[in-house]
């Protein structure tokens, strides 16, 4: 009973205690056992450098769009807004020389396979997976070299119109970067470790210009079920650091622009329809993984060194991307067109778009090629809100939700689902298109859409909780 007298005594605020305190207690430096570097000096460097480095990656992955797809292909992909200034006027909907998109494809996975062959450890993994496995089980194992490597591959598969992402090199440069300079700076194992998670949220905040969601998929993206909070803190300063080195060479505007959305109050109804999307969505989340981890279990089962297996990878995604458009490149252009009533596809075309994508990503990624697997995936759920939206306006004539919600919304369901990060990726996606009006049905439907969605990931290295976390 004393004990608890005394604690309960050591809690209570008096204007007596208070007294004691001064304005100097506020300006004294923390105690020596609290490290300041920590919380901002280290996560500045490492935005800034990991910055610097989203602009190498996005400066390569250009040139060989323009070589690849442009000069030998006669394709010129359309694009998003967020990145070169508007909104695209001028491109083709079919390649000039269909035939060349397998051949570039091909080319790219090959010296994409040989590179990974004699550089990397771990090849033929995607990058964000080999940053949350270096994270759980040894982050001094995520080196430069390494990243160096995979952010070249990665730009030249995905510039050439292998269906891939971005996150996937920036991934693993931010978190090599991030692991580097703690060692730099003599930091203890678990800063080097936090300093990883950091370097990641700053890779995925500087590329896909969202800042706040990169420094919650830091602490998000290593587990399932769990996240550390400790990261956040830290991952703001990286991130926006980051962010401002990228948005001050290619403007601040987000990826997508979409405009004000017309719907201002949200029936019962309208709620129904983003309800009954959840399903569809997780639906769709799980077809995407179950061809996934089919594709890469055969290219595992090949027994081919990688350079072949990418190389078979690179020409089979051609094929593919020869039967839909939307499956070359990182297909954010066809989002934008679609949301901007540029282009009206009807349910066949989004139906082979979603299907085309899904085993393109999928033979590029399986096959080993370099890559991610955010952008196509994103791509997937929107072409899925637009397909959606389609049957919605057939069953109800009468609804006036405008298409770009559906198709903001799916890439938000789709993802979170893949990805088991649902917190980040509404955030990321919030941020990447400025539409924070769609908030409300976007939680709506990611909540369902992790329902039904299974408990399966696009990055099998993910653990559970924290606790098992080695």
């Amino acid at each position: 009973m004393e004990n608890e007298k005394s604690v309960a005594n050591s809690t209570v605020v008096t204007d007596e205690n208070i007294s004691k305190h001064s304005w100097r207690d506020i300006l004294t430096p923390p105690a020596k056992g609290k490290n300041k570097a920590r919380y901002f000096v280290t996560p500045v460097i490492i935005g800034l450098v990991t910055g610097a480095l989203s602009l190498v990656f996005i400066e390569i992955m250009d040139f060989f769009t323009k070589f690849s797809l442009g000069v030998l292909s006669h394709f010129i992909p359309p694009r998003s807004s967020g990145f070169g200034g508007g909104v695209q006027t001028s491109y083709t909907s079919v390649p000039g020389y269909p035939f060349m998109i397998p051949v570039v494809e091909g080319i790219a996975g090959l010296v994409s396979g040989i590179l990974s062959h004699l550089l990397l450890k771990d090849p033929g993994s995607l990058g964000a997976n080999k940053a949350i496995r270096a994270y759980h089980k040894n982050p001094e194992s995520l080196t430069l070299r390494e990243s160096f490597t995979t952010l070249f591959t990665s730009a030249m598969v995905l510039g050439s119109g292998g269906p891939s992402g971005r996150e996937g090199a920036m991934s693993m440069v931010g978190g090599s970067v991030g692991v580097y300079i703690a060692k730099l700076l003599k930091q203890k194992p678990h800063e080097v470790r936090e300093a990883l998670a950091i370097g990641v949220g700053a890779g995925l905040g500087a590329m896909f210009k969202a800042p706040l969601a990169g420094a919650i998929a830091s602490s998000e993206i290593f587990f399932k079920h769990d996240c550390d909070i400790e990261t956040i803190i830290p991952a703001f300063a990286a991130s926006a650091a980051a962010y401002l080195v990228v948005a001050t060479k290619v403007g601040f505007s987000p990826l997508f622009h979409i405009g004000l959305l017309p719907v201002t109050t949200f029936e019962l109804k309208y709620l129904l329809w983003f309800s009954i999307f959840g399903i569809f969505a997780g639906l769709i989340a799980r077809l995407l993984l179950l061809v996934f981890y089919y594709v890469s279990t055969f290219f595992k089962k090949m027994n081919r060194p990688i350079y072949l297996r990418a190389m078979i990878g690179g020409v089979l995604a051609g094929f593919v991307g020869l039967l839909s458009s939307y499956a070359i490149g990182n297909g954010y252009g066809w989002l934008q067109l679609i949301m901007d009533h540029k282009i009206s596809p009807g349910l066949i075309e989004l139906a082979l778009g979603i299907g085309c994508v899904i085993l393109a990503m999928s033979l590029i990624a399986g096959s080993g090629a370099s890559g991610g697997a955010f952008s196509p995936t994103v791509v997937i759920g929107g072409l899925s809100g637009a397909l959606f939206w389609h049957f919605a306006k057939a069953v109800s004539p009468d609804l006036n939700i405008p298409i770009a919600m559906f198709v903001v919304v799916g890439m938000m369901a789709v993802f979170s689902v893949a990805a088991n990060a649902p917190l980040s990726t509404i955030v990321m996606i919030t941020e990447m298109t400025g539409s924070y009006g769609v908030l409300l049905p976007a939680m709506l439907t990611v909540g369902i859409a992790m329902m039904f969605g299974g408990d399966h990931s696009l990055f099998d290295a993910q653990h559970e909780h924290r606790t098992v976390s080695s």
